[in-house]
């Protein structure tokens, strides 16, 4: 018998009147409470792997793009969703799989009200390097990182069934701890990654991935947004630059990246913050200054909801990491 979720609880909750206003109210927020548990184990620096199925009847939006210290492999088993990493956003299709390195921005938006399932795995960097060190001569982290590689669309079905049954067994071992089922884990880890990797090359070959949502205006957007984003910024100032309308600018960014224009700006300032909070001595108020944000307040709001951590307690985990 396949095993609950460590999150079943959440999930079969139900609410007789959820099509009403007070039965949406609640959906939503069990949606954020579970998003909270989901981040309590993606972020935590105690946890070094973790993994988790869902299956819904439709799915739920994450409340807001997120970025953690930890490598991310995303299995879409049955459903389509709209997934933003970095300054892109996929199409993603039942059987594809979308691989996230460690500090990227990313954020999933179901499309339409289909019943969709997915399988997670989240796994930290020195996780991976204990796997690793048993294959010496074998590279499991460059292609984990190469954004040509987001998203892997071109899988036979046989692959797909290949990558299910490694996943499937990794969700078997949930809760288990004795020294054989962790070599076990490790195994599976190691064995996925080299399916993962082999299927990278094998769509370079043929052309590259085809699920990316691309717009040159919403481009040329990002780009601008990269080089001013420690001015203040507002939707009706960017699209004057562009010769566009703020309903428009606000429709065509929404619909590229699945992200609204000040999330994504947020998204960048956050990685900007977060590379002065690990290579400066500079306070958490000049951080928030010279990253765009107007007020500590809603620096630490913001930095908090993409990451988990208050700015203080990312860089004593960033300090205690890199001792």
């Amino acid at each position: 018998m396949e095993k609950d979720s460590p999150f079943e609880n959440v999930q079969k909750k139900c609410y007789p009147n959820k099509n009403g206003k007070k039965g949406r109210i609640a959906v939503q927020a069990i949606q954020r409470k579970r998003f909270a548990m989901v981040s309590e184990y993606t972020y935590c620096p105690q946890t070094d792997f973790f993994i988790e199925r869902l299956d819904r009847d439709k799915g739920p939006d994450m409340p807001s793009f997120h970025i953690h210290h930890k490598f991310e492999i995303y299995y879409e088993i049955a459903g389509t969703c709209r997934y933003f990493v970095e300054g892109a956003a996929y199409i993603v299709n039942a059987g594809s799989v979308v691989m996230i390195g460690e500090n990227q921005i990313h954020k999933t938006a179901s499309l339409g009200d289909s019943p969709s399932s997915r399988i997670v795995v989240n796994f930290s960097r020195e996780y991976l390097e204990k796997v690793a060190a048993a294959f010496p001569e074998v590279d499991f982290f460059s292609f984990l990182t190469d954004e040509r590689n987001h998203l892997l669309s071109a899988i036979t079905v046989k692959q797909q069934n290949h990558i299910q049954s490694i996943l499937q067994q990794m969700l078997d071992l949930e809760g288990e701890t004795s020294p054989e089922d962790q070599a076990l884990r490790a195994m599976l880890l190691a064995t996925l990654l080299l399916e993962l990797k082999a299927l990278c090359v094998q769509q370079q070959c043929q052309g590259g991935e085809k699920g990316r949502v691309s717009n040159h205006i919403v481009e040329q957007i990002q780009a601008y947004i990269a080089q001013h984003y420690a001015e203040k910024l507002t939707l009706t100032g960017i699209a004057s630059q562009f010769y566009i309308s703020p309903y428009y600018l606000s429709r065509l960014f929404k619909k590229s990246t699945n992200l609204s224009l000040i999330e994504y700006i947020n998204g960048v300032r956050i990685k900007a913050a977060q590379n002065l909070i690990e290579k400066s001595g500079e306070s958490i108020s000049s951080v928030a200054g010279q990253t765009g944000f107007m007020t500590t307040a809603h620096f630490r709001r913001v930095f908090k909801d993409a990451t988990g951590l208050s700015p203080q307690q990312y860089r004593q985990q960033y300090k205690r990491i890199n001792k």
